[in-house]
């Protein structure tokens, strides 16, 4: 099956349309478009794609780099669904129609908080601090309670919007940086002197919560449609659990360079939640006012 490559998708708003893009396949009406990106604990989707499970659903995903792209292109009509964490959704205009369909995965580490100085030096620097991340998105969430946790607000900071494409190509440099990064990125970050400093794993007060949000308007009257992706979604996985190699080798197109290893490593900083309803993970959903009714049994 033809490889698609990965990119971010620009936005035309001049003409009332968009510039070209490349689809997963040609679109039509009866289609139910999904955005996402190479996310570890979206590989599965990535997997089912490349073996051709989703060819006779009516499932098409537009794969993306940029968190923002999801509520861009859903507000424009473009999809009717996206994989994201609950923060995402929380900075949607109008999120009122849109509900998880099921959990996916509980970043356990995979969120970093990566800095070229460590945690302590940081805490005792007179510059500014340069920081980047993607403005808009969880980022701003996991920075503020990042300083937070760590009372770092006396501190000065200085915001850079960027791409996770475009951090993932930063130069060391002498001067304090923090990047907010996650798998697949972090991995080449690590590779350029940046280390974590916190991470979903070591915070306590943030929880992110990966799912497959979907506009309820398409969700009527097509349940058992979406209990058929989450049974491919979950044949899938078990694909990578019986057979990492080989699943790893259908995917790598889509991981931005990951090794092998560098992949293992980060499926370590995710715990899986798509055959569990985890009470208190609906609590925290509920808790930050996202409804959790139309999620399958």
């Amino acid at each position: 099956m033809k490889k698609i490559i990965l990119f971010t998708v620009l936005l035309a708003i001049s003409i009332g349309g968009f510039l070209e893009y490349r689809y997963v396949t040609n679109l039509s009406q009866d289609e139910i478009r999904i955005s996402s990106n190479p996310w570890v604990g979206f590989t599965p989707f990535i997997y089912a794609q490349e073996k051709g499970w989703l060819e006779k659903t009516p499932f098409r995903f537009v794969w993306l780099v940029d968190l923002t792209e999801n509520s861009r292109l859903y507000e424009r009509g473009f999809t009717q669904g996206f994989t994201a964490t609950q923060y995402e959704l929380l900075h949607f205009k109008d999120y009122s129609h849109i509900k998880p369909v099921f959990l996916i995965d509980r970043s356990d580490g995979a969120d970093a908080v990566m800095s070229n100085w460590t945690l302590d030096a940081l805490r005792h620097v007179h510059e500014p601090i340069t920081v980047y991340l993607e403005v808009g998105s969880l980022h701003d969430d996991l920075f503020k309670a990042f300083v937070r946790e760590n009372g770092l607000a006396h501190l000065s900071f200085v915001f850079i919007n960027s791409s996770q494409k475009s951090m993932a190509l930063l130069k060391p440099v002498a001067g304090p940086v923090i990047v907010l990064s996650y798998a697949p990125y972090s991995s080449e970050l690590a590779k350029r002197g940046f280390s974590a400093i916190a991470s979903t794993r070591t915070m306590k007060s943030f929880f992110v919560i990966d799912a497959l949000y979907m506009d309820e308007r398409f969700i009527d009257r097509r349940e058992q449609q979406y209990q058929e992706l989450k049974a491919i979604f979950d044949r899938a996985l078990e694909r990578f659990h019986t057979n990492p190699r080989e699943y790893y080798e259908t995917i790598h197109g889509y991981l931005e360079g990951q090794s092998y290893e560098e992949f293992l490593a980060t499926t370590t900083q995710i715990a899986w939640l798509n055959r569990t309803k985890n009470a208190v993970l609906l609590q925290q959903l509920q808790t930050q006012h996202i409804g959790t009714d139309r999620l399958l049994p």
